[in-house]
């Protein structure tokens, strides 16, 4: 049976799952479904359809399903989706998706949003990401798997960040960032192949070393078009599944509205072309 706490408010229609667990003065609304294992913390509050997946836990005073900050939102049917095992801690906002934007935000699973994070209307999160404090995407944003946003990061509306990418704080990004690669500055630029963080999950160091080769081929090639590099690198190194997803991002974000992150000149800072 669940626990729910007898200052907390649990409107009719609400579904609360086996073995949750809600706090002091947490509010539940009408259509709110809670998955098994759920805990909310003291104050929070979960709006609007919005369903919860098993075992995430919400820290105090955040509000997830409530209408999206965006002036064409006219009250249309849209919802909220959070998988299992997330960890939202304290004050995150989290707003439903509209119509014009496919009607959903969706949160996958073992994700951790810190405190203060904002996850704007129709924004769609990957799984075990990481959104560090006071971490902002604005609507349409798409995070692929295993994200890491440093703190203070903003996220312009409509950008798409690859899977296995790590922003440095303070970061402010307006276009899209290639997966396995680190981006750090405001405006953010791209800084190299995220190591650390690939070593750190299992990738092979032929894999991080291939990537790393892909990468120079891509940005440092001189006086040449991108998209021919584009299909010269794809051709030397069709070998590599990582080095093949990298181009295929690229390739797509080229021909998106709002384009790709790239390098600063290969002197700049003396780092940018991920020097060993």
């Amino acid at each position: 049976m669940p626990r729910i706490h007898p200052t907390a408010i649990i409107e009719d229609g609400a579904e609360i799952g086996e073995d949750a667990v809600i706090g002091p003065f947490c509010f539940v609304g009408a259509r709110v479904r809670l998955g098994p294992g759920v805990v909310l913390h003291q104050g929070a509050v979960i709006e609007g359809d919005t369903q919860v997946g098993a075992r995430t836990q919400i820290f105090h005073y955040s509000v997830l399903g409530t209408i999206p900050q965006d002036k064409k939102y006219q009250g249309e049917s849209a919802r909220l989706e959070i998988g299992e095992d997330n960890v939202i801690r304290e004050h995150v906002t989290v707003h439903i998706g509209t119509g014009g934007g496919g009607a959903v935000t969706r949160i996958g699973n073992k994700n951790l949003l810190m405190a203060g994070v904002h996850v704007g209307h129709d924004c769609l999160i990957g799984h075990n990401c990481v959104l560090a404090n006071s971490t902002g995407l604005a609507g349409h944003v798409v995070l692929e798997d295993y994200v890491t946003l440093g703190g203070q990061t903003g996220i312009h509306q409509f950008v798409r960040i690859g899977s296995h990418v790590m922003t440095s704080g303070g970061s402010k990004v307006g276009k899209d960032i290639p997966p396995f690669t680190i981006a750090q500055g405001y405006p953010a630029r791209l800084r190299g192949v995220n190591q650390i963080g690939l070593k750190r999950r299992g990738f092979a160091d032929e894999t991080v070393r291939t990537l790393r080769q892909a990468y120079r081929a891509i940005f440092f090639e001189p006086d040449a078009r991108f998209d021919e590099v584009l299909a010269r690198v794809r051709g030397e190194f069709t070998g590599s599944h990582e080095v093949q997803r990298f181009l295929d991002f690229l390739a797509e974000a080229q021909s998106s509205d709002r384009g790709f992150l790239r390098p600063g000149r290969a002197d700049e800072n003396g780092a940018s072309d991920d020097d060993d």
